[in-house]
């Protein structure tokens, strides 16, 4: 499945019952194909902007305008995978296998067909085990990367990726990290757009950096202007530095 565009005009959300706005005034344009990281500071917007591309935003406010391959998000949520931060959530099935094959069977794929690509999301994000594994025999990390493989096997032309690294051990992160840079390598066939709060495990990774404090976007470039740009380091880097007093 082909990459596609996200286009968003002045888009916002408001959680219901909440007096503030998640996010308002969001301009942002991913073409096809590319790979953009979303940074800022914890309550900056950025789950809930993933959570408004994938569809699953419901009972509030909206303004302006989200559209996915120009359509409005629950319209294409066929073709868009999410992966979350706790692997244990999202993990179904009792055997690696079938839990690769869960979502591919709910989506009628032909039998003959869904085996095959069982295996090749297996081999994609670098799967130790066969299809027979038990997943609760499964660390984080090796739930994490078959939740990878589950997600990648459905063909999603648009990936999210939602801290996946945050619940890991190191260990843990650097074999999901490894996997999402082969994920990475194939760029072409799928849009990606991350979510970290760890810059070393992403940053090498996007095309593009967009960065969100307290719900609007106030930079987008590349990583090397982003992370050059003063104005954006003394933004981000303050909101940390309260967070942190706050704690």
């Amino acid at each position: 499945m082909a990459g596609i565009a996200i286009d968003a005009r002045g888009w916002g959300w408001r959680h219901p019952g909440r007096r503030h706005w998640a996010l308002r005034g969001v301009n942002l344009r991913i073409e096809a194909g590319e790979r953009v990281l979303l940074l800022g500071p914890s309550g900056s917007g950025k789950s809930t902007l993933l959570a408004g591309l994938a569809g699953l935003l419901d009972g509030g406010d909206s303004e302006g305008q989200l559209l996915v391959d120009g359509l409005p998000p629950r319209e294409t949520r066929g073709r868009v995978g999410i992966l979350f931060q706790d692997p244990e959530s999202q993990i179904v099935m009792a055997r690696a296998g079938d839990e690769v094959a869960f979502g591919l069977e709910n989506r009628c794929v032909p039998p003959p067909e869904i085996w095959s690509r069982v295996d090749g999301a297996l081999a994609e994000v670098g799967f130790a085990y066969g299809r027979d594994r038990a997943t609760d025999a499964l660390s984080g990390g090796e739930q994490q990367r078959l939740a990878l493989a589950a997600t990648l096997a459905l063909r999603p032309g648009l990936l999210l990726l939602d801290e996946p690294t945050a619940n890991l051990d190191p260990d843990g992160a650097a074999l999901l990290t490894a996997a999402l840079r082969r994920v990475a390598a194939d760029a072409e066939s799928r849009t990606l757009v991350m979510v970290e709060h760890d810059m070393g495990v992403v940053f090498n990774l996007a095309d593009r950096i967009s960065v969100l404090v307290y719900g609007e976007i106030i930079a987008t470039g590349t990583p090397e202007e982003i992370r050059a740009n003063a104005a954006v380091q003394e933004a981000y880097l303050g909101t940390l530095h309260k967070e942190a007093a706050n704690a």
